[in-house]
This record gives C-alpha cells, sequence and structure tokens, in this order.
C-alpha cells in the first residue's frame, strides 16, 4: 500500500500510486469508494475504463483518482498541445 500524504492545495488524505497503464505517478484519495473505479495492486493502480477491469485484478477496495475531487484540479491539469484533441 503506497504511503498517505496531504494534497498541497487543498489538505485532503492521498495515495500517491504508479499508473499501470503510464507509468506515472498519480493522485487517488486515501479512502476506498462504493463507486471508486482504480483497484491497487501494491504501488500501482489500475484505472477502470467503461465496463473493462482487467480480469485477474484481486477482490478488493476500490478508490477514484484524487483530480474527480480536489476543488482545485483545475490548477493541477496540464494544459493540451494543439495538436491534441
Amino acid at each position: 500500500m503506497p504511503d498517505r500524504a496531504k494534497c498541497s492545495s487543498c489538505g485532503a488524505d492521498i495515495l500517491w500510486c504508479e499508473s499501470a497503464t503510464t507509468g506515472a505517478l498519480m493522485p487517488i484519495d486515501a479512502e476506498p469508494v462504493a463507486s471508486g473505479n482504480v483497484a491497487l495492486v501494491g504501488r500501482v493502480a489500475h484505472v477502470r475504463r467503461g465496463d473493462l477491469f482487467e480480469p485477474m485484478l484481486p477482490e478488493g477496495p476500490r478508490y477514484q483518482s484524487h483530480f474527480a475531487t480536489c476543488p482545485n484540479a483545475k490548477q493541477w491539469r496540464r494544459k493540451q498541445k494543439k495538436d491534441e484533441p
């Protein structure tokens, strides 16, 4: 399980996890929620997209990205390049 940290803009408890898709660090809310779409395997976050979850993921608590709940998320989002959709 990743170590707890505090969001530097809103102060909420978060976990920094490695994205299984990109390898980049992503903040997730520290407390699991029933509607969560992120499964943790060790320190790696597997994000559910649509109705798909990797079939071999263990059952367990589900989390959500802190970008979905942080009131200050906009200030941390990267600007899209002109050639990106």
